[in-house]
């Protein structure tokens, strides 16, 4: 007899390669099993994808789950972090009508070649939807350009509405390009510790111009922190013909006093303000 069991729903081990109406299918990134979680995080199915897509299927009808519709938003955290950082900007997006996934990957674990297939499958089993825009932070701008310059199918099922950058290194990091000078911070980190330096983020595809583009600065406590030793190391910016600002048409600067700048009700209203009229004005 099988028992439903409560998850953390997944970190730095679990991959979401479907989701629809807040329930998502976890494949494990090492072992290659999948889950289906509910709602709450409990998981109600393992084995394979179809075996987990089809009991979906019957939950759809025990629990007489909605059909979603019109548009997602897809948030895609940094290196790091997990789709909990997202927790309070899910809540206000959802409780303004919108279809909200906050993706897991395990961004410590691999390059982002493999996040990028990840994603792809995602994005080829996203359902009854017709449109997607995108809410990164960090190291999840130079993912989701990298998702966009190579991956082709799921785009002709729906257009890109608008992407948000919040505390983005489309230029690179020199906090990363100082830490992935030691092997200790690349084995903690991984892969993408150093495709976030300014010479990793160089050999990726800027956005294509017809997406609609804005960035949220938004300074962090470990940015305040580490500024004076960044500061005092030499030799370690990379010359670029570009800025952050190059990456958007419209930029805005938050003031900030939490530790997550996603519990900031001010990034909140700017994201909800440029999902529904381009801008950033609160």
């Amino acid at each position: 007899m099988k028992f439903a069991f409560f998850t953390f729903g997944g970190s730095q081990f679990w991959e979401d390669v479907f989701f629809y109406q807040k329930w998502r299918i976890q494949r494990n990134y090492h072992s290659k099993i999948y889950r289906l979680l509910d709602n709450w995080d409990i998981k109600r199915a393992e084995g394979s994808f179809e075996h987990c897509r089809k009991a979906f299927v019957k939950f759809i009808e025990v629990y007489e789950i909605p059909r979603q519709s019109g548009e997602l938003i897809i948030l895609l955290h940094g290196l790091g972090d997990n789709k909990n950082v997202f927790r309070r900007l899910w809540k206000d997006l959802t409780a303004n009508g919108y279809n909200v996934a906050a993706v897991n990957y395990p961004s410590t674990r691999k390059p982002m070649r493999y996040h990028i297939r990840q994603l792809e499958f995602f994005l080829n089993h996203c359902e009854d939807i017709s449109k997607v825009s995108f809410i990164t932070k960090g190291e999840g701008c130079l993912l989701l350009r990298m998702l966009i310059a190579n991956t082709y199918g799921w785009q002709d099922n729906f257009r890109i509405n608008k992407v948000i950058n919040v505390n983005p290194i489309n230029t690179g990091s020199d906090v990363f390009e100082l830490l992935s000078r030691y092997k200790l911070f690349n084995f903690i980190f991984g892969p993408m510790l150093k495709e976030g330096t300014p010479k990793g983020a160089q050999s990726i595809s800027k956005l294509p111009e017809e997406i609609q583009k804005g960035i949220i600065f938004c300074e962090t406590w470990g940015q305040k922190l580490l500024s004076p030793i960044i500061g005092r190391f030499k030799g370690l910016p990379l010359k670029t013909e570009t800025n952050e600002e190059d990456f958007a048409e419209s930029i805005a600067h938050i003031k900030n006093t939490y530790f997550n700048v996603f519990n900031n009700p001010d990034v909140s209203m700017a994201c909800l303000n440029f999902l529904k009229k381009g801008n950033f004005k609160l």
